[in-house]
């Protein structure tokens, strides 16, 4: 259904029906006492927490996500994301 809802989207706003670029990008997000062993430590942010990598078409529609521990390179999740796409 959630497919379909995309598709629909994109057709309203005179694109194609299937995307033909796809935007990667990552956010971290500080985590709780509670996140664990789940959470890791994002150097180049200085912060401890998941990190949330997503694909999203160019109207922002968003196509895939994965969640990692932040100490995961951003480059590490990309074959996953393909996948997922």
């Amino acid at each position: 259904m959630m497919a379909d809802l995309g598709e629909l989207a994109r057709v309203l706003a005179g694109r194609e029906a299937e995307p033909t670029a796809v935007i990667l990008n990552s956010h971290t997000v500080q985590s709780t006492p509670e996140s664990g062993a789940r959470a890791g430590y994002d150097g180049a942010k200085r912060r401890k927490g998941s990190k949330v990598h997503v694909a999203v078409d160019t109207l922002g529609h968003l196509l895939a996500a994965v969640v990692t521990p932040a100490n995961e390179a951003d480059r590490g999740q990309v074959d996953a994301l393909c996948q997922r796409v």
